[in-house]
């Protein structure tokens, strides 16, 4: 695999945050905050890119192995109306931010919040004052023991875009897994556009080596993002691995080693797509 893209690590960073008050809005974008607010020359890295896959992935923070973000909750009234009920979070307490990119960009991150631990700053998110105190950093570069099974577990919710169709509103409610690793497939072979080509054989190789256990549950969440709905996919289960030869175990390697690196879906250096990957 040489020194591509899928050589990546994970910046793991244990924070406290306390917000003073609710936050409404997705907390992927305070991961962010803090994180621009730290180092502040990698803001190239979180624009806009048309055609593009950005190189890093953030995570919102993490408490007990979930994202701590806001969720609409559907109810309906007597007369079978839906309406949507948006609860807040409160952060005060301990959490995990991940950050996910390249070697490079993961050193100047661990050099800079090094210099920060134990120091409490204060940044504007939205209407709020919210104090972080940053008290260790240490960095993960993840390997994957693959058997027969994978089980893979979203963190954070996913934005899955459609590969067929180069625009990224069109979004997949699917647990297939040429739809759910054909970006992080596409980072591990350092190819960072949506080539129509590239794309068909990535997801062809992906569903010939890979496919859904019966067991697999999927949940779809409405998430808030800048005062709009945003329906997610929530994954949690079990993929079988074709032993038919050791290319396909390559490919799947390949894959989710990116996938837990830089994330599944899209608008990841926003807080989608996080995960975790286990053998089974």
């Amino acid at each position: 695999m040489g020194d591509g893209l899928v050589q990546g690590k994970i910046l793991v960073m244990k924070v406290y945050i306390d917000s003073s008050d609710y936050i409404y809005n997705y907390t992927g974008k305070l991961s962010k905050t803090i994180i621009l607010t730290e180092v502040p020359f990698l803001e190239p890295l979180f624009r806009p890119v048309k055609g593009f896959f950005k190189q890093i992935r953030v995570s919102p923070p993490i408490q007990d192995g979930l994202a701590k973000i806001p969720y609409y909750e559907v109810k309906r009234d007597s007369n079978g109306k839906v309406n949507y009920i948006l609860k807040p979070v409160m952060l005060q307490g301990d959490y995990i931010i991940e950050v996910g990119g390249s070697q490079d960009i993961i050193n100047d991150l661990e050099k800079a919040f090094k210099k920060s631990i134990g120091v409490r700053t204060r940044v504007k998110f939205e209407n709020l004052v919210v104090s972080y105190i940053i008290n260790n950093v240490f960095v993960v570069e993840p390997s994957i023991d693959l058997s027969s099974l994978v089980v893979l577990r979203t963190v954070s919710p996913a934005l899955l875009s459609n590969p067929f169709v180069p625009n990224q509103h069109v979004r997949r409610f699917t647990v297939s897994p040429g739809v759910l690793l054909w970006i992080p497939y596409m980072i591990s072979k350092d190819i960072l556009s949506s080539d129509v080509h590239e794309v068909q054989r990535a997801v062809f190789k992906l569903e010939s080596c890979l496919w859904e256990h019966y067991s697999v549950r999927q949940k779809t969440v409405m998430v808030n993002y800048d005062n709009a709905r945003e329906p997610a996919l929530l994954v949690k289960g079990k993929y079988v691995i074709s032993n038919k030869d050791e290319e396909c175990k390559e490919i799947v390697r390949e894959a989710l080693i990116a996938a837990r690196v830089y994330g599944i879906g899209s608008s990841r250096a926003n807080g989608f797509g996080s995960i975790r990957v286990s053998g089974h």
